[in-house]
Protein backbone atom coordinates (compact mmCIF):
# COMPACT_ATOMS: atom_id res chain seq x y z
CA UNK A 1 0.00 0.00 0.00
CA UNK A 2 1.17 3.67 -0.96
CA UNK A 3 0.91 6.74 1.51
CA UNK A 4 -0.64 9.46 0.51
CA UNK A 5 -1.98 12.53 1.62
CA UNK A 6 -5.29 14.85 0.67
CA UNK A 7 -5.72 18.25 1.58
CA UNK A 8 -9.25 19.91 0.43
CA UNK A 9 -11.07 23.28 1.08
CA UNK A 10 -14.46 23.22 2.48
CA UNK A 11 -16.87 26.36 2.60
CA UNK A 12 -16.15 28.43 5.52
CA UNK A 13 -19.66 29.52 5.84
CA UNK A 14 -20.86 26.17 6.87
CA UNK A 15 -21.74 25.47 10.43
CA UNK A 16 -18.48 24.36 12.46
CA UNK A 17 -20.75 20.94 12.93
CA UNK A 18 -21.42 20.42 9.49
CA UNK A 19 -17.48 20.79 8.40
CA UNK A 20 -16.90 18.32 11.33
CA UNK A 21 -19.42 16.47 9.64
CA UNK A 22 -17.57 16.31 6.43
CA UNK A 23 -14.57 15.68 7.86
CA UNK A 24 -15.68 12.56 9.42
CA UNK A 25 -17.28 11.61 6.30
CA UNK A 26 -14.16 11.45 4.49
CA UNK A 27 -12.70 9.89 7.56
CA UNK A 28 -15.10 6.67 7.19
CA UNK A 29 -14.68 6.70 3.45
CA UNK A 30 -10.69 6.19 3.37
CA UNK A 31 -11.06 3.31 6.42
CA UNK A 32 -14.12 1.57 4.57
CA UNK A 33 -12.17 1.49 1.54
CA UNK A 34 -9.15 -0.20 2.56
CA UNK A 35 -7.07 2.82 3.85
CA UNK A 36 -5.83 3.25 7.00
CA UNK A 37 -5.23 7.66 8.53
CA UNK A 38 -2.13 8.19 10.07
CA UNK A 39 -2.69 11.93 10.80
CA UNK A 40 -5.46 14.26 10.58
CA UNK A 41 -4.94 18.11 10.71
CA UNK A 42 -7.42 20.50 10.61
CA UNK A 43 -5.80 24.09 9.58
CA UNK A 44 -8.80 26.23 9.89
CA UNK A 45 -10.53 28.90 8.28
CA UNK A 46 -7.43 30.63 5.93
CA UNK A 47 -8.02 33.51 3.09
CA UNK A 48 -7.95 32.06 -0.35
CA UNK A 49 -5.70 33.74 -2.47
CA UNK A 50 -8.45 34.40 -5.51
CA UNK A 51 -12.13 33.32 -5.47
CA UNK A 52 -13.36 30.04 -5.50
CA UNK A 53 -17.36 29.64 -5.97
CA UNK A 54 -17.74 33.19 -5.02
CA UNK A 55 -16.06 32.37 -1.62
CA UNK A 56 -13.17 33.95 0.14
CA UNK A 57 -12.89 32.12 2.92
CA UNK A 58 -12.24 28.21 3.12
CA UNK A 59 -11.59 25.67 6.00
CA UNK A 60 -8.68 23.26 4.89
CA UNK A 61 -8.48 19.96 5.98
CA UNK A 62 -4.95 17.65 5.59
CA UNK A 63 -5.45 14.37 5.63
CA UNK A 64 -1.88 11.38 5.70
CA UNK A 65 -2.89 7.87 4.90
CA UNK A 66 -2.34 4.28 3.71
CA UNK A 67 -4.44 3.14 0.90
CA UNK A 68 -4.87 1.04 -2.46
CA UNK A 69 -4.41 3.06 -5.60
CA UNK A 70 -7.58 2.19 -6.71
CA UNK A 71 -9.15 4.25 -4.12
CA UNK A 72 -7.69 7.56 -4.63
CA UNK A 73 -9.89 8.01 -7.69
CA UNK A 74 -13.19 6.58 -5.50
CA UNK A 75 -12.26 9.41 -3.19
CA UNK A 76 -11.67 11.84 -5.55
CA UNK A 77 -15.44 11.44 -6.98
CA UNK A 78 -16.76 11.69 -3.52
CA UNK A 79 -14.88 15.21 -3.56
CA UNK A 80 -16.36 16.36 -6.74
CA UNK A 81 -19.93 14.98 -5.70
CA UNK A 82 -19.85 17.21 -2.75
CA UNK A 83 -21.21 20.96 -3.17
CA UNK A 84 -19.51 22.37 -0.39
CA UNK A 85 -15.90 21.37 -1.11
CA UNK A 86 -14.66 24.20 -3.31
CA UNK A 87 -10.95 22.22 -3.74
CA UNK A 88 -8.70 18.77 -3.15
CA UNK A 89 -5.51 17.09 -3.87
CA UNK A 90 -4.41 14.21 -3.41
CA UNK A 91 -0.66 13.34 -3.52
CA UNK A 92 1.44 10.17 -3.57
CA UNK A 93 3.81 10.89 -1.07
CA UNK A 94 7.88 9.99 -1.93
CA UNK A 95 10.21 7.91 -0.34
CA UNK A 96 12.10 11.43 0.06
CA UNK A 97 9.08 13.16 1.14
CA UNK A 98 8.25 10.29 3.89
CA UNK A 99 12.51 10.73 5.04
CA UNK A 100 12.23 14.15 5.71
CA UNK A 101 8.74 13.45 7.52
CA UNK A 102 10.56 11.39 9.40
CA UNK A 103 13.33 13.39 10.49
CA UNK A 104 11.19 16.20 11.18
CA UNK A 105 9.02 13.94 13.78
CA UNK A 106 12.66 12.90 15.18
CA UNK A 107 14.00 16.39 15.69
CA UNK A 108 10.63 17.78 17.34
CA UNK A 109 10.81 14.82 19.55
CA UNK A 110 13.95 15.33 20.93
CA UNK A 111 13.83 16.82 24.74
CA UNK A 112 15.46 20.18 25.42
CA UNK A 113 18.74 20.36 26.45
CA UNK A 114 19.33 19.95 29.66
CA UNK A 115 21.30 23.17 31.40
CA UNK A 116 24.60 22.70 32.59
CA UNK A 117 25.31 22.34 36.82
CA UNK A 118 26.72 25.82 36.71
CA UNK A 119 23.63 27.86 35.48
CA UNK A 120 19.66 26.89 36.45
CA UNK A 121 16.76 27.85 34.56
CA UNK A 122 15.28 30.19 37.16
CA UNK A 123 18.61 32.16 37.09
CA UNK A 124 19.53 32.53 33.61
CA UNK A 125 18.39 35.55 32.13
CA UNK A 126 18.28 36.86 28.62
CA UNK A 127 21.46 38.45 27.14
CA UNK A 128 21.08 41.71 26.28
CA UNK A 129 19.81 42.96 22.43
CA UNK A 130 23.10 43.90 20.59
CA UNK A 131 22.15 47.30 19.10
CA UNK A 132 21.80 47.14 15.25
CA UNK A 133 24.74 49.57 13.68
CA UNK A 134 22.83 53.08 12.44
CA UNK A 135 23.23 53.42 8.96
CA UNK A 136 23.64 57.46 9.47
CA UNK A 137 26.83 58.82 11.29
CA UNK A 138 25.62 60.34 14.36
CA UNK A 139 24.92 63.88 14.12
CA UNK A 140 28.12 66.21 14.52
CA UNK A 141 29.17 67.69 18.16
CA UNK A 142 28.73 71.09 16.81
CA UNK A 143 25.40 70.86 16.01
CA UNK A 144 24.46 68.69 19.17
CA UNK A 145 26.40 72.15 21.37
CA UNK A 146 24.26 74.48 19.13
CA UNK A 147 20.84 72.87 20.24
CA UNK A 148 21.90 72.48 24.14
CA UNK A 149 22.54 75.99 23.66
CA UNK A 150 19.30 77.12 22.58
CA UNK A 151 17.79 74.92 25.06
CA UNK A 152 19.54 76.35 27.75
CA UNK A 153 19.13 80.43 26.44
CA UNK A 154 15.07 79.23 26.16
CA UNK A 155 15.08 78.15 29.98
CA UNK A 156 16.60 81.33 31.26
CA UNK A 157 14.81 83.87 28.92
CA UNK A 158 11.38 81.62 30.74
CA UNK A 159 13.05 82.45 34.00
CA UNK A 160 13.39 85.89 33.31
CA UNK A 161 10.13 87.19 31.91
CA UNK A 162 8.19 86.37 35.35
CA UNK A 163 11.19 88.70 36.89
CA UNK A 164 10.65 91.33 34.75
CA UNK A 165 6.52 91.72 34.97
CA UNK A 166 7.44 91.99 38.72
CA UNK A 167 9.95 94.69 37.97
CA UNK A 168 7.47 96.48 36.20
CA UNK A 169 4.60 96.41 38.69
Amino acid sequence: MNKYETIFVVDSLLKPDEIESIITKYQRFISANGGQIQDIEPWGKKRLSFEIKKRQYGYFVLIRFEGPAMMIKQLEREYRLNESVLRFMTLRLSKQALKSMENEQKQVSKPAPKPTSTESPEKKQPEPAKPEPEEHPPAEEPVAEAVQESIQEEEQEKEQAPEEKKAEE
